[in-house]
């Protein structure tokens, strides 16, 4: 990739800044040293490492007085502390970093100018005032109760007033009849209470008299926006870390070549022994990362503690799971979201949602860390999915590449994942796409925006081999249920739930259900729709007919393991769900 100053990454460096020009009383970071040593740690060879270590030296003797290139510089160091080159190199890049911060914090206070700059940035000392969910909003005010504070509700959100008519006592209709702004109606209402007006509002919502999901609905029907205070700790990016394990030390080039099937293919190593303060860390830090960038995930935002898991790969990669409890979880796939580490730097997140052999995979690879070796890295992930839930066929949605958003489009998100071998569904597309690949041979120059609109109204593919032939896709599965309830039963789940649950109890010789645990009687009952639907239900051997129970029970256990192993070892199952998603009878 060609840098600003016209050289590419792989070019000898030649220094255009000397450390004595830097190294004056009243020197400044500058645009153009930055920007050299952006380049530089792009290499990695011996000469690049005297380049490094001479350029930070001169940065680290500049003061800071642009936040914009403070911004720049802050991501320059991550990515030395993601791909070091040498021990001296990762030790100095980590004191620089402490003092990016220090300088981030003087910015902050000089005036609103410079704190405006930093606001979302996600870096030490920044701010940033997302709508969050309500789990998310309880876990920081449990976790970092004076980082956090309401900053306002929206105006388009369910007004504050009727919201809490549901969770204060009766006798103070009173105070709530009364048409008065928000700030003053909870200055009233806080009384002397000592934490914060988030706090105090996160207390009331609890009392409200109904279940989890509808609390966690009323708080985000208010849109209420949280100021979030990032400071020096693991709110922020600057200072987010995985857990440690052996350093990878790169040598030569990046991007090693990569051959998608052969590495997907390699046999995992066992999974990382973790305490529960492991699991804990890796939960906060990931919480943590995506709150100081205004994000959440469902699969982290609710992940289940217990079933956390961590794969040391490798050059110096660890890839985390966070599978989600029972209760939350979808109701024919999972969403198993995880976080991609790279020398204990959160370099990306995503999720999985694996059904079947086929997985449903999105990444999203942070800026600082782009022009590394992202596709061995997404290459990793595929591998993770692959092993631990028998997928063999990953499939990545057209938002994953530029659906409705230009900066997607423009990104190469697309040619990311061609390289790695996936190909449209549709075959209109993939004509489009070979065609695009002859001419991109011929004359090198980017694929116009256009094209690559529409080359997004297809979803792309990754067949690895045993992946061949039909998929049930879950979403097809939901939807071949509300046309059978539509046209079975005229519309009434009721009844069509009552007759697939009978049905099914019937056909596959259920007895003793009632003294099953309460999580296998749900599970069962929602997948009964599914299973009412295959013909010939109660002529399948005794056998299969006894996993198929396994299966449904299965689903909404503590571990969805087991669910994933029935599963696997079940052809007449899986047959069954691939007719049904195709639409044949």
């Amino acid at each position: 990739m060609a840098s600003r100053t016209g050289r590419t990454a792989q070019e000898p460096i030649k220094q255009q800044h000397s450390p004595a020009r830097l190294q004056g009383t009243k020197a400044k970071l500058s645009a153009e040293a930055v920007e050299e040593l952006r380049t530089a740690t792009r290499q990695f060879t011996r000469e690049a490492a005297a380049a490094k270590r001479s350029l930070l030296q001169a940065c680290s003797a500049a003061t800071i007085e642009e936040p914009r290139l403070l911004l720049a510089y802050h991501d320059c160091l991550l990515f030395l502390l993601a791909y070091p080159q040498t021990s001296g190199l990762h030790a100095q890049a980590e004191r620089e970093l402490v003092r990016v911060s220090s300088e981030a914090r003087r910015l902050a206070r000089r005036g609103p100018r410079d704190r405006w700059m930093l606001e979302d940035s996600g870096v030490a000392w920044s701010e940033t005032s997302p709508a969050l969910s309500y789990s998310i909003a309880r876990w920081l005010v449990e976790r970092y109760p004076r980082q956090v504070e309401l900053a306002s509700l929206a105006d388009d959100g369910q007004p504050l007033r009727s919201i809490l008519q549901l969770c204060l006592p009766a006798l103070e209709e009173a105070i709530l009849s009364r048409d008065r702004p928000v700030d003053d109606l909870l200055g009233h209402l806080v009384g002397e209470f000592t934490g914060s007006k988030l706090e105090w509002l996160l207390d009331q919502l609890a009392r409200a008299p109904c279940t989890e999901e509808i609390r966690e609905y009323l708080f985000e029907s208010l849109r209420a926006f949280i100021r979030v205070r990032l400071m020096d700790g693991p709110l922020s990016r600057t200072f987010a870390r995985g857990l440690p394990r052996e350093r990878f030390y790169h040598r030569g080039k990046l991007q090693p070549p990569v051959d998608p099937n052969a590495l997907i293919a390699e046999p995992l190593p066992p999974r990382k022994k973790l305490a529960a303060r492991d699991r804990r860390h890796l939960i906060d830090v990931a919480r943590a990362l995506l709150t100081g960038l205004g994000r959440e995930t469902e699969a982290i935002r609710w992940c289940l503690p217990e079933a956390v898991e961590c794969f040391d790969v490798d050059r110096g990669l660890s890839v985390a799971l966070y599978p989600m409890p029972p209760g939350r979880r979808l109701p024919i796939d999972t969403h198993v979201g995880f976080m991609l580490f790279k020398n204990a730097m959160p370099i990306a997140y995503g999720g999985g949602w694996p059904f079947l052999g086929l997985c449903r995979i999105g990444i999203h690879i942070f800026a600082p860390y782009r022009g590394g070796e992202s596709a061995y890295a997404m290459c990793q992930v595929l591998r993770v999915y692959h092993h631990r839930f028998a997928c063999d066929r990953f499939l990545a949605e057209a938002s994953q590449f530029g659906e409705g958003e230009r900066e997607g489009l423009t990104s190469g998100a697309f040619w990311f994942y061609h390289r790695l071998g996936f190909r449209p569904v549709d075959e209109q597309v993939a004509k489009l796409v070979e065609a695009e690949v002859g001419r991109k041979a011929d004359d090198g120059r980017r694929t116009p925006v256009g094209l690559l609109r529409r080359l997004t109204g297809s979803n792309l593919e990754l067949v690895l081999p045993g992946g061949e032939g039909p998929a049930a896709d879950p979403a097809d599965l939901s939807l071949a249920v509300t046309a059978w309830i539509g046209s079975r039963f005229g519309g009434d789940r009721g009844r069509a739930e009552r007759h697939a649950l009978e049905s099914v109890r019937a056909a596959l010789g259920v007895v003793g259900m009632e003294r099953w645990p309460e999580p296998e009687r749900r599970s069962f009952g929602s997948l009964c729709l599914l299973l009412a639907m295959v013909p010939g239900l109660d002529r399948w051997p005794a056998a299969d007919r006894r996993k198929a129970i396994a299966i449904l029970r299965a689903k909404d256990a503590a571990n969805e393991d087991a669910y994933f192993d029935l599963m696997r070892g079940h052809q007449r199952f899986r047959d069954a769900m691939v007719k049904i998603a195709a639409g044949i009878d």
